[in-house]
């Protein structure tokens, strides 16, 4: 109990399932080197005076996106079923995977984050998840999937 009442040890699958609720990146997982900020839904890290002026690592990729948008968005799922990998329209054409996924023990359902082609991630989107060779459905949801409550 490390000297606190009410704070108590927690694991790495309490982590996950923390952050995959609350729609934070895991690097390695749901950012890497071969995602831009625009990509992830990321640009608000990208300051106005570095938008402007560019010269930072990646610039001319990322502001090119920024104006003319992107191939593949990060978006949030809700699957019905166990989670999955890999993500297709409705005419089970692949458009996406999954990179982050595990039940949610505030929703007591299956959520996922993942990349899927532009036009596919807006909200209420029904899609579908592969697990273990057989589609099943979810649906595009707006993150964080449990909306914080902290005083700011």
């Amino acid at each position: 109990m490390l000297g606190y009442p009410s704070v108590h040890l927690a694991g790495l699958g309490a982590r996950d399932s923390l952050r995959l609720e609350a729609g934070l990146c895991l690097y390695g997982h749901d950012l890497d080197d071969s995602i831009t900020p625009a990509e992830a839904g990321l640009s608000w890290t990208i300051g106005k005076r570095r938008r402007v002026e560019g010269g930072f690592l990646g610039a001319d990729r990322i502001l090119s996106q920024l104006k003319g948008g992107v191939a593949r968005r990060r978006v949030g799922l809700i699957i019905e079923g166990a989670p999955a990998r890999e993500i297709y329209n409705s005419s089970d054409e692949l458009i996406g995977k999954v990179t982050s996924g595990g039940p949610s023990p505030t929703l007591n359902k299956n959520i996922a984050m993942g990349y899927v082609k532009s036009g596919y991630h807006k909200s209420g989107t029904l899609l579908k998840v592969k697990v273990r060779n057989k589609l099943q459905d979810a649906k595009v949801v707006k993150m964080p999937f449990v909306p914080s409550r902290y005083h700011k």
